[in-house]
């Protein structure tokens, strides 16, 4: 038997064992509590790495090429899809309508504003679409959603990742300093935080230190964004269809994938056992995906990207925090 025949090209083992090597580095750092309690989880910093690494080794993306596009497209389409095994029955259940339907006005007006702005500010649909996903949703994760629909360039999506890491990390630092400031009981002031801030490492990080009651609304108000991660992928691949001349919109497959796990989880099929180690090997394979992207993005390229996806991912957190401040007040009202 021919061995070589059975194993992989040279090109996808040295793409994938980079891959694998970038994720392990990022969860040994990110479990460091020193760097782990500043926000920068799995993704992030598998972006980040990727990146130092495809930009001191610069053979790595051309030698390492098919093993790179297995790990950002088979594999981290994969992780998204195991992505719905941390949504539980829970979230349904304790949210109520008030809370659903913030989530999901939050997520559409700053996916709607990410469309304008962009195309006010000259930016390119889909660099604008991945920073309208990642900001409006969950982060990285989002982001890489995203670009598993819309196939943006590698140095778009990189771009993407690092502006809505920073403004997550600066939300994370700066949302709790308010508590005492801005007259929000505690629960309402969880909201504002699942409602504004990106990531979801950023809003554990940021809720907890002020109490159970904000971080568990904190939580719920975050998992409702995370909720409406494949609506919202459906909206931008018809977004995405209609600007190709009116291409028939595909609803991808591991969007159907998410749906599943997520109605599998929620129905309380699933040992716990198995939830967990899901939910696990989707950050693994969602960060090896993400490891890839920065592997393959010269620091030219984001440089090149400008001022302008920058400014974009300012005005959308600056939304953010004020349409979730509002909606955090009404809800005080209501209570």
């Amino acid at each position: 038997m021919n061995i070589s025949a059975v194993l992989p090209r040279p090109e996808i083992r040295l793409g994938l064992t980079a891959c694998a090597a970038i994720t392990l580095t990022a969860a040994l750092l990110a479990a460091i509590p020193a760097i782990g309690s500043r926000g920068l989880g799995w993704l992030p910093m598998a972006v980040a790495l990727g990146m130092v690494v495809g930009n001191l080794w610069p053979a790595l993306p051309a030698r390492g090429r098919a093993g790179l596009a297995l790990a950002r497209g088979p594999l981290m389409r994969a992780g998204i899809a195991l992505y719905g095994l941390r949504i539980g029955v829970d979230e349904f259940a304790a949210v109520g309508w008030a809370g659903a339907l913030s989530a999901v006005f939050v997520v559409a007006s700053t996916l709607w504003l990410a469309q304008v702005l962009g195309g006010r500010l000259g930016l390119d649909r889909h660099s604008a679409l991945l920073i309208g996903a990642g900001s409006a949703i969950c982060g990285a994760a989002a982001v890489a959603a995203a670009d598993g629909v819309l196939g943006a360039r590698a140095r778009q999506v990189s771009a993407a990742v690092a502006a809505v890491v920073v403004f997550g990390t600066l939300g994370m630092y700066g949302l709790p300093l308010l508590f005492h400031g801005v007259g929000l009981p505690p629960a309402q002031f969880g909201v504002w935080i699942g409602l504004t801030v990106h990531e979801l490492g950023h809003v554990v990080a940021a809720a907890s230190p002020l109490g159970p009651e904000v971080s568990s609304t904190a939580l719920i108000a975050k998992m409702m964004r995370v909720m409406l991660l494949a609506p919202a992928m459906i909206w931008i691949a018809w977004l995405d269809g209609r600007a190709n001349g009116g291409r028939r919109v595909r609803v991808p497959v591991f969007l159907w994938a998410f749906f599943a796990a997520i109605a599998l989880n929620a129905g309380g099929v699933l040992p716990p056992t198995v939830q967990a180690a899901g939910a696990g090997l989707a950050q693994c394979l969602l960060a090896a995906g993400l490891a890839a992207l920065g592997a393959a993005t010269r620091l030219v390229d984001v440089r090149a990207a400008g001022a302008r996806v920058w400014l974009l991912a300012a005005l959308l957190w600056a939304y953010l925090l004020v349409a979730g401040l509002g909606i955090a007040n009404g809800l005080a009202r209501l209570a």
